[in-house]
């Protein structure tokens, strides 16, 4: 559906691949098992980086955002957050961050990488859990994250943050998205919101959800129905969402790195066409030499291209 434009024969395009991100990276070529060297330094610097960040500095750990009324969850329940800050989590900016994992890995253990360029630089950084299949399906989860995000206004207001920006890593990104409708109209505070990055996104579950690879034993629940109507791409965008955006001057940055597979650059790209075609103040830009993992590994290293783009825009 998405890389068939670079490859005249789509029956011999490899889905599983395409949806495989650590199988499109061109590091550790000379391992025995690339794509498992790549998830294995990704986790491991995640693991590092956030670990420092709760040794540097001020940190919040596992505040709830559950709702009371919200889905039961079997076993440990992480609707959590964890708040990073310099001196004072009152009157400064905040910078949200969701992780990818597909909806079934990962956790705000590996989800600190934002935090020593920003917290330096005055922000309060959130870093966000959730709940990940099996456990749930995607369709809870999503509604775990517009609870997050009623949450999320509420504290900023209750903190009065200057400002806000949100952003969101691979299927994290995905979840950013659950912003662009009525949903963010009626939360107070929301006019704070200044920008969001969604970074290597995946925005079409069409094609995904069927690959075992990726989805396996549907862990999602999902079925040719439902993985249209939870897909971003298909979602007709709400005018009053786009006027108030266009007035608050939301910008939004859709980012990929040039090793993302063909079909998660051509997702991204789609999406923001779609996005500025609405009017929304939309950049698309792809990182030479970055692929869906260093991408986000290199946040931290001062002087990278994501760190110093990151830090111009959000200056």
């Amino acid at each position: 559906m998405y890389a068939t434009k670079n490859n005249k024969n789509a029956a011999t395009l490899d889905l599983n691949k395409e949806y495989s991100p650590s199988k499109n990276s061109k590091r550790f070529l000379d391992t025995a098992d690339p794509s498992k060297a790549v998830i294995e330094q990704f986790v491991k610097s995640l693991t590092e980086q956030t670990q420092r960040a709760n040794t540097k500095h001020q940190v919040r750990q596992n505040v709830s955002y559950r709702k009371q009324c919200s889905h039961s969850v079997e076993g440990t329940d992480n609707q959590l957050v964890d708040i990073y800050y310099k001196d004072k989590e009152y009157g400064t900016p905040i910078f949200v961050y969701i992780h990818g994992g597909f909806w079934q890995e990962l956790d705000k253990s590996t989800s600190g990488s934002f935090v020593e360029p920003l917290v330096e630089r005055g922000f309060r950084v959130i870093a966000v859990d959730y709940n990940l299949c099996p456990n749930v399906t995607l369709a809870t989860i999503n509604e775990q994250i517009k609870n997050f995000f009623q949450w999320l206004y509420a504290y900023a207001e209750d903190t009065q943050a200057s400002v806000i920006s949100i952003s969101g890593h691979s299927a994290g990104a995905y979840l950013s998205t659950l912003l662009f409708n009525k949903t963010l109209l009626g939360l107070r505070y929301a006019e704070r919101t200044v920008s969001l990055f969604l970074i290597s996104g995946i925005f079409d579950l069409r094609e995904c959800w069927k690959l075992p690879s990726v989805n396996p034993n549907n862990i999602w629940n999902l079925d040719a129905i439902s993985s249209e109507t939870l897909s971003p791409i298909t979602w007709e965008l709400d005018r009053e969402f786009i006027e108030f955006a266009k007035q608050i001057n939301l910008r939004i940055y859709i980012l990929a790195g040039e090793n993302d597979s063909e079909t998660f650059k051509a997702q991204s790209e789609k999406y923001a066409k779609k996005l500025k075609g609405a009017g929304l103040q939309t950049e698309f830009k792809i990182f030479d030499g970055y692929d869906h993992f260093d991408i986000i590994e290199n946040v931290p290293r001062v002087g990278s291209l994501i760190n110093t783009y990151l830090l111009e825009n959000l200056s």
